[in-house]
């Protein structure tokens, strides 16, 4: 018999959304790194409980988008969310890099501050695989009137990077929000192969041919 598992240490937002008054804001960055196969970067996913999609997505009409304060938070987000020790050199190829300059964040609170705690947030938010509760916590700091949340990110076991989740109308937008400028292009390989060889993940090329040994 599988023992149960212990209660969750992670409360339920308020319902009143006077009661979040106060919460820690964070301050804005001076850059964010996000990692895609395709050339848009400004996509706000949407979902609703229980459905796949983003640890704080918003149910439609509104979404989501996810950044991260660093490449190397990038990387973790989009290569390492599983356990992995070789990444494909060709998989490097695949993706777009966008650098987004950062003028002014949107009104963007903080997950990670430890003045959190006292309105009931705890680590859980940011590395629990339940997201219906991280979810009610996006949707309740919207109705607050945050713009965007601070957070850290699953896949870094020393929790020192930092992903942001941006609130807005669901779907592709074709420009960056107000405040912000997207630099878009390849990702620089070297400096990923660095990245990830500081986290003791190999980076190999599929081989071009494998021999064949007879029975």
């Amino acid at each position: 018999m599988s023992e149960l598992a212990p209660p969750s240490g992670l409360a339920d937002p308020p319902k009143d959304k006077t009661d979040l008054d106060g919460f820690p804001e964070a301050a804005a960055p001076r850059q964010l790194h996000r990692l895609s196969e395709w050339p848009g970067t400004w996509w706000f996913s949407s979902t609703s409980d229980g459905q796949p999609g983003g640890r704080f997505d918003l149910s439609a009409p509104d979404g989501t988008c996810y950044l991260a304060e660093t490449l190397d938070g990038a990387l973790v987000e989009k290569l390492l969310r599983t356990r992995t020790k070789v990444v494909v050199a060709e998989r490097l190829a695949e993706v777009f890099h966008a650098t987004v300059t950062v003028r002014v964040m949107p009104h963007c609170a903080d997950l990670a501050a430890p003045g959190a705690v006292g309105f009931g947030i705890n680590g859980e938010i940011h590395t629990t695989l339940d997201y219906a509760t991280p979810r009610r916590w996006a949707a309740a700091l919207r109705r607050a009137g945050w713009r965007s949340l601070r957070y850290l990110l699953r896949g870094d076991p020393a929790s020192m990077n930092a992903g942001r989740a941006l609130f807005g109308t669901a779907g592709l937008h074709r420009r960056a929000p107000n405040g912000m400028t997207t630099h878009l292009g390849p990702l620089d390989r070297v400096h990923a192969e660095s990245l990830l060889a500081d986290r003791g993940v190999e980076v190999r090329p599929i081989p071009a041919h494998v021999p064949i040994v007879e029975p």
